[in-house]
């Protein structure tokens, strides 16, 4: 057994009464649980002081502390009594049976004793996987019992998921703690939809009888990748005022369906249902004007996750550039919700009475279950010639003689040499002149492609080989896991990603960015918001089981597997 000491100076002045008899009390909730089940273990006094308390060997913290202060009546003798309190979370991470406490309040010279607790750790029970949102028998002999609740058990892949916590209980909760979310693999691409935190119970009947349901913890996720998933339970505590009743809910399955194959070539990955308009800013100009196009893609789907429409121009048509692409984006039940616009710029070459042509667009409709073409309308262009404009991919080079003057100098002052003379405009001028040219041209032009070719394997070596050198991080990360050297392990996947992160913003995986660095030039760079929060989230999780706010066993595991999936969906967009 080791002695874990928490520190605390409470906030509140204490108005204890001369002559009050020290009260020390240690209180654990529950006293029966799974391994690692969350335990609640609380130290009440009537002396304000430093608090130490001996816990058993292997208890891991959780992030929940708090402290205060509040007041009993002693109906005994009618007085007040201030107590004072410190209350934190954490886990067994073995079953047996565990002796916690005591706890002791050091006020000056003074120390003070409380009780102890004994509490049960039981084997962690495997939770029972529902196709559904059905409830099982068992679940209905206890007094309190999770489910999660999902808006379809078949999706197709980039088809948005609704999941949520729900709860059910034959008494009225007052409010819940400990809460550990349900988890899907390989779904980092999630996005909260419910933004408060307090609970709404409502009655609700199953098999006529009656329970207090609320829901908790709504999300859309959009799984990555085909197949069949399950979504491992999520875990609370759901208290009565003081009391509590630990739960774990039932896990579930979805599948999830690749797209068809034989998508339409201007697909631009849309899976739901969505509308396109386009506009041109002007319909009237000269040869080689600038028009904008704008092209407004609205609906709901996976919106954030398509590509942008690819504009098939016809002769006379050049686009400049990439386009600049607007969001207004929101997350909702019916995924990601509202419109995506491109503004393009593109030169017209040619004069005349011109047709641009309509922009076409495909999606896959998960309701109809096939690939859906929506089009915008062609737009008439009145474009007058522009004798000036010289259309730069077909311009040659050319000679051009001085006025008045032959290209080679008079020979003996102002005679001709007639045998050159006769060289000039011979037939054979020309070739002989341009020939030399031409072969100094194509190899000046052979030579630099050669050595860019070169520069670019040569960068594409040296990116490949930073990949490997960061996949060893997180290897030696896997390893110091396996060695129980957490430590090592949370400050390796750190620098995995700060490497990772390094590489993908600057190109050079050896430079240290800060993390507000990396968050703020990731915002910049327009990459993904889901990536950005999901990568944060690490470097906090890190950060404070690095400094002592602890880790479960199962958040430490899912840890290595986050960071891997967050560095290589980042570097290999």
């Amino acid at each position: 057994m080791r002695q874990l000491i928490i520190h605390s100076v409470f906030l509140f002045v204490a108005l204890c009464s001369f002559g009050q008899k020290p009260i020390v009390i240690l209180e654990v909730e529950p006293k029966e649980a799974e391994v690692g089940e969350m335990l609640t273990i609380t130290v009440r006094a009537n002396v304000q002081g430093e608090i130490d308390v001996d816990l058993p060997s292997g208890f891991v913290h959780g992030y929940e502390i708090m402290n205060g202060m509040n007041q009993e009546i002693d109906y005994n003798t009618g007085k007040v009594i201030n107590y004072f309190y410190l209350s934190q979370n954490g886990a067994m991470p073995k079953a047996g049976t565990f002796k916690f406490g005591p706890a002791y309040v050091k006020k000056g010279n003074k120390v003070y004793r409380s009780n102890t607790v004994t509490v049960t750790i039981r084997k962690e029970n495997t939770a029972p996987i529902t196709n559904g949102n059905e409830i099982t028998a068992k679940q209905l002999r206890q007094p309190a019992f999770g489910i999660i609740e999902k808006s379809k058990s078949v999706i197709y892949e980039g088809e948005p998921l609704i999941l949520n916590a729900k709860v059910y209980s034959i008494f009225d909760p007052s409010h819940l703690e400990d809460y550990q979310e349900y988890k899907l693999d390989g779904a980092l691409d999630k996005h909260d939809i419910t933004t408060s935190s307090r609970i709404t119970v409502r009655e609700e009947k199953i098999k006529r009888t009656s329970y207090y349901a609320f829901e908790h913890d709504k999300k859309v996720i959009f799984p990555i990748g085909t197949g069949k998933f399950t979504i491992e339970p999520f875990k609370l505590m759901l208290r009565r005022g003081i009391e509590g009743v630990p739960i774990t809910s039932s896990s579930t399955a979805i599948e999830v369906k690749p797209l068809p194959a034989n998508a339409p070539s201007d697909f631009i990955g849309g899976v739901g249902s969505f509308t396109m308009k386009s506009s041109i800013d002007r319909k009237t100009l000269k040869q080689g004007d600038v028009i904008t196009l704008i092209v407004e893609v609205e609906g709901y789907g996976n919106l954030q996750n398509i590509s942008e429409p690819k504009l098939n121009l016809p002769k006379g048509f050049v686009i400049y550039g990439d386009p600049i692409v607007k969001e207004d984006i929101s997350f909702g039940s019916r995924g990601a919700e509202g419109k995506i616009t491109y503004e393009y710029n593109i030169q017209v070459t040619k004069f005349g009475d011109l047709t641009f042509p309509a922009t076409t667009l495909s999606y896959f409709d998960p309701i109809k279950e096939k690939y859906v073409q929506i089009s915008s309308e062609e737009t008439k262009l009145s474009v007058s010639k522009n004798a000036g404009f010289k259309i730069s991919d077909k311009a040659t080079t050319t000679l051009v003689e001085s006025k008045g003057q032959d290209i080679f100098p008079f020979k003996n002052g102002d005679e001709i040499s007639t045998e050159h003379d006769s060289f000039v405009h011979s037939l054979l001028f020309w070739p002989v002149v341009t020939l030399p040219i031409l072969c100094g041209i194509f190899l000046g032009l052979f030579w630099r492609k050669r050595e860019e070719n070169e520069i670019h394997v040569v960068q594409k070596q040296e990116k490949q080989q930073a990949k490997v050198g960061i996949q060893n991080l997180f290897s030696e990360a896997e390893t110091a896991l396996s060695n129980q050297d957490y430590a090592n392990y949370y400050g390796l996947i750190e620098k995995g990603l700060q490497r990772s992160m390094a590489l993908y913003l600057r190109n050079d995986d050896s430079l240290i960015l800060s993390k507000s660095t990396i968050i703020e030039e990731l915002k910049q760079q327009n990459v993904d918001a889901s990536k950005i929060n999901a990568l944060q989230q690490l470097f906090t999780a890190c950060e404070e089981a690095r400094y002592g706010f602890g880790s479960s066993s199962e958040n430490r595991d899912a840890m290595i597997v986050s960071a891997k999936q967050i560095s290589q969906s980042i570097l290999n967009a």
